[in-house]
């Protein structure tokens, strides 16, 4: 008995493993950041390779300044909850996916009946993925893999004659992240439609991905540490002219936040224009992969949240 019951649960994996077409089948390291009461599997989100992640939060630290003067082309970061969250974790998961691309869908949380781009009727606190263009009204995404290459997305990107600092500063992090680096960036979306389950019998025809490992989720505001003091222990002589010595960290601080980048960046990187310099990348992305490595809080780690 035991031994049929074993094998039924090894056909069983190989089935959920055989789910995806081995022919296209690829597994992708991605991290996630969302808020801790959704489950680690991306469904219906946005995920992200290290430097697109890297991207994605490198430019928010700017958040503060920006959503004190909002755009109507950016104020729906300054109420995004996977920015503006208290309970923000970050998930590092291997996928295995369907190589075979579609379009990327822009997926977001749904913040007093819109998604901010184009879903005016969606439900409160539900992800929604919209896979039109930035002005459609409501464009489902289909079940394949969507991936944005931001190399190419974020090559022309910069800013210009007149264009306030944060704009500066996140075209720069775009060019120092992903369109610089020989590796480039990617963001992934992945749909509850393309999603291959636990039990294959229940699999939508044509699923694209599944969850392979949770390798580590981590508490974000433990990561940021590891980030920040990284970047301040090398411009220590600009951020200890943001405060008395011994007082806390004040990220909203236009001080602090133009510190940040003018040491990630390079001073000249908030300008158009501007030479992008600053840190080597190969500094940030360790500091980026550190709270995942360890939980030793002096090499920069973050204990292990259950999932």
């Amino acid at each position: 008995m035991a031994a049929s019951r074993f094998a039924a649960a090894l056909a069983a994996v190989a089935a959920t493993a055989s789910a995806l077409d081995p022919q296209h089948a690829v597994d992708v390291t991605i991290y996630h950041v969302n808020q801790a009461t959704y489950g680690t599997a991306p469904l219906n989100m946005d995920t992200a390779d290290l430097n697109g992640d890297m991207y994605f939060d490198l430019r928010g630290v700017s958040e503060p300044l920006e959503c004190a003067h909002p755009t109507p082309s950016t104020a729906h970061d300054c109420d995004n909850p996977e920015v503006t969250s208290t309970d923000l974790v970050i998930t590092k998961l291997t996928l295995e996916v369907d190589d075979r691309f579609g379009n990327y869908g822009r997926c977001n949380v749904c913040v007093n009946g819109t998604d901010h781009h184009g879903n005016n009727s969606c439900t409160e606190g539900a992800y929604w993925c919209n896979c039109g263009g930035w002005n459609s009204k409501d464009t489902q995404c289909s079940s394949a893999v969507g991936r944005q290459n931001l190399t190419t997305w974020l090559g022309d990107r910069k800013c210009g004659r007149g264009s306030l600092l944060w704009d500066c500063w996140k075209d720069a992090v775009g060019q120092k992240t992903c369109v610089d680096s020989p590796e480039g960036g990617f963001w992934y979306s992945t749909t509850s439609s393309g999603y291959c389950g636990d039990d294959p019998s229940s699999n939508p025809p044509g699923c694209s991905w599944r969850v392979k490992n949770v390798i580590k989720r981590v508490n974000k505001t433990c990561s940021d540490q590891s980030i920040f003091s990284t970047v301040e222990k090398e411009g220590s002589d600009c951020f200890s002219t943001c405060g008395s010595p011994g007082a806390p960290r004040n990220t909203s601080s236009a001080c602090w936040i133009k510190c940040f980048y003018a040491t990630a960046l390079g001073p000249d990187a908030g300008f158009p224009g501007g030479t992008i310099a600053g840190m080597p990348l190969d500094d940030l992305q360790r500091a980026w992969r550190a709270p995942f490595e360890s939980t030793d809080p002096s090499q920069g780690g973050c204990p292990n949240l259950p999932e």
